[in-house]
């Protein structure tokens, strides 16, 4: 009998000070996992299926732009995982004549990478102050200089995606392959705010790996988080045309009948997305 007891008493005390091990524990790591996650971070981006250009009957080069201030893409700002940081991190982490670990590129063509140096350029803002000329003992002896500040991530909240839309007669899809990323920004002229334009383009091609490996919030289920990568090929954004393929190179806001109607730029935005669904729609019959 007091062996039992003994035994108990044992285990009792041993309980008592696993338990007070693990309070301790998860106090100091208030903001560690239940669990690890592992499977995020190993993932691959699949490869896309094969494509011929005899296969290709139709294709359309399309622009549109995603706002991450919308109700629907406000997951793009989760600041865990935010897609501006988590890019312009990419592109700017390397030496100064380098480029990043992410390639950024002058244009859509892809034909020209942008260094280090010359991304953090980009969008920053500017100042010409006088200083004390270097090495002189007069406080007035002062010389110009200017200096710059570097633009924070945090302030693009607009996205531009170049993509083309196919249809693969081999397969019988119609579908778009997004080409290229690029963050929008208001270059500043003597402190007025031009209007917007690309900071750099992104090929999607090489950006897919990092997206495939990046959580998106998921407002239902913390166990359920998708990828950006997710993200863009589920066409979970909400998002709007700005420019369809034509022969003047034109944005639809560049067109004489666009440049002060904004609301009908915003029409013939959508008249571009009916003229597409339409065109698939009626290659069938019922």
């Amino acid at each position: 009998m007091n062996r039992t007891i003994l035994m108990l008493a044992m285990m009792m005390g041993t309980c008592a000070t696993a338990v007070a091990q693990d309070d301790g524990t998860a106090q100091d790591r208030s903001d560690a996992a239940v669990y690890q996650k592992v499977e995020t971070p190993q993932r691959t981006a699949p490869a896309y299926p094969a494509l011929r250009e005899a296969d290709v009957i139709y294709a359309k080069r399309i622009e549109r732009v995603i706002d991450s201030r919308e109700k629907k893409n406000q997951i793009m700002n989760w600041p865990k995982s935010a897609l501006n940081k988590i890019l312009y991190n990419l592109v700017t982490t390397g030496e100064p004549t380098e480029t990043g670990k992410l390639k950024a590129y002058a244009t859509d063509s892809m034909d020209q990478a942008l260094t280090v140096k010359k991304v953090k350029e980009v969008g920053a803002s500017c100042e010409t102050v006088q200083i004390q000329r270097p090495g002189s003992d007069d406080i007035y002896d002062l010389i110009d200089t200017t200096i710059c500040t570097q633009i924070d991530p945090s302030q693009i909240k607009r996205w531009q995606i170049t993509e083309e839309w196919i249809f693969d007669k081999q397969r019988s899809m119609f579908f778009p392959r997004i080409i290229a990323i690029a963050p929008l920004y208001h270059p500043m002229l003597n402190g007025v705010a031009l209007d917007e334009r690309p900071m750099f383009y992104i090929n999607y091609a090489e950006v897919k790996q990092f997206l495939a490996n990046k959580e998106v919030f998921n407002r239902g289920d913390d166990a359920m988080r998708l990828t950006y990568f997710d993200f863009f090929e589920q066409r979970m954004f909400s998002s709007y045309i700005t420019k369809e393929e034509n022969d003047k190179d034109f944005a639809i806001k560049d067109f004489e009948e666009f440049k002060n109607n904004p609301t009908g730029a915003l029409y013939d935005s959508e008249r571009i997305k009916n003229d597409m669904f339409n065109w698939e729609h009626d290659l069938w019959e019922y």
